[in-house]
């Protein structure tokens, strides 16, 4: 049975710090590269407090469990063609990007896998804002656009700044379903000063962003289809000048962290979770009593699969000797007491690892 935690953060006050402001420059371009590292949640961390000269400390932050992945940003010259009439960075493309970056695996609706997901941008001299996104279903490429597109940061990013963007997008599979999702972004810069991280001290903003999203499935197989609200989402970004990416993003899905990201460490012995991820998907997520876990192997050998919990806990885990290569299947079995929240599942093989999260409904 995992306890409840009673979490307070303290978060000490520090010198006085220069407030900072953020353009184009400050944020991912092309053929950049990022190590960043996974961490779990410690005690007493509250990552919506905030304020103007705050010194935010986050030094207690552990990436041991999870690992490290690289965030790399991929020219969309070099992509698929099919993404490239859609996301060109040219003048007829219709919903210009100028890079993309690996995106997570998701259903839709628990309905379909979507797999091979990159995310695709466009830094503008006003804004940086999401197109849109690629993915594999069945193998085939498929460009979804955002109609409106989703802004992120509007420029100059600074304190006080308050906006907010309406996107969606839509997937058609003729003859399975169709899908919808509607997006209402709030971004809030709601603070400025200094934070620590296991990397260093930097001078930050912060950004708050809210997300409410409705999302509708018809089911052509069955002729009826529903619609529903997904749970708040919030993203909380520490941002650093000529950083690029957040020195910090911390996400909660319906109050509950799902995510701890932050820029830039390096441990020796520790693999990255993007150095090998075997097809690893998990399905469907949320999930409510138990999961699928789909992945390939190059050849026969033990596997050893770990569920933990966002603080690093072990909450199940098993050994597997698998006799043959190809594509591997497994149920997975929830413990019937393990509370709803946020959960990583670690695939092992022959010392390579890869890492999901799924979020447990119940």
């Amino acid at each position: 049975m995992i306890k409840k935690l009673f979490l307070i953060f303290f978060a000490t006050a520090g010198a006085a710090q220069a407030q900072i402001t953020l353009s184009g420059s400050d944020f991912p371009h092309a053929n950049d590269l990022y190590l960043m590292s996974d961490a779990t949640a410690f005690q007493g961390m509250d990552a919506a407090l905030t304020g103007a000269n705050y010194s935010w400390d986050f030094s207690m932050l552990d990436s041991t469990t999870i690992g490290q992945h690289n965030d790399t940003i991929f020219d969309v010259s070099g992509m698929n063609i099919i993404y490239t009439l859609v996301f060109g960075d040219n003048g007829i493309a219709p919903h210009r990007s100028n890079h993309s970056r690996h995106g997570m695996d998701f259903s839709l609706g628990g309905q379909i896998s979507i797999t091979d997901v990159f995310n695709f941008y466009y830094n503008t001299t006003n804004d940086y804002h999401q197109s849109g996104f690629g993915s594999g279903i069945n193998g085939i490429p498929l460009p979804t656009p955002y109609i409106p597109h989703d802004i992120l940061y509007k420029y100059p990013v600074e304190f006080g700044n308050l906006d907010s963007s309406a996107s969606g997008y839509e997937v058609s599979l003729p003859s399975l379903l169709y899908y919808s999702v509607t997006k209402n972004r709030i971004n809030e810069v709601d603070g400025w000063g200094s934070l620590t991280t296991p990397s260093g001290t930097y001078n930050v903003l912060r950004i708050k962003s809210t997300i409410y999203e409705r999302d509708s499935v018809f089911l052509d197989t069955l002729g009826f289809g529903y619609g529903f609200n997904v749970p708040v989402q919030v993203e909380y970004k520490w941002l650093g000048q000529g950083e690029g990416v957040p020195l910090l993003q911390v996400n909660e899905v319906g109050g509950t962290v799902t995510t701890i990201v932050y820029k830039g460490m390096n441990f020796s012995g520790i693999h990255s979770a993007a150095k090998k991820d075997f097809g690893l998907t998990v399905f469907p997520n949320p999930v409510t009593d138990h999961l699928f876990l789909n992945f390939s192997m190059l050849k026969a050998g033990n596997a050893e699969i770990i569920v933990t919990g966002i603080t690093g806990n072990v909450v199940a885990s098993m050994e597997k000797k698998i006799d043959h290569a190809g594509e591997q299947r497994f149920l997975i079995e929830l413990p019937s007491d393990l509370e709803a929240g946020t959960y990583h599942i670690k695939l092992t093989v022959e010392k390579e690892s890869s890492v999901k999260s799924f979020i447990l409904t119940r």
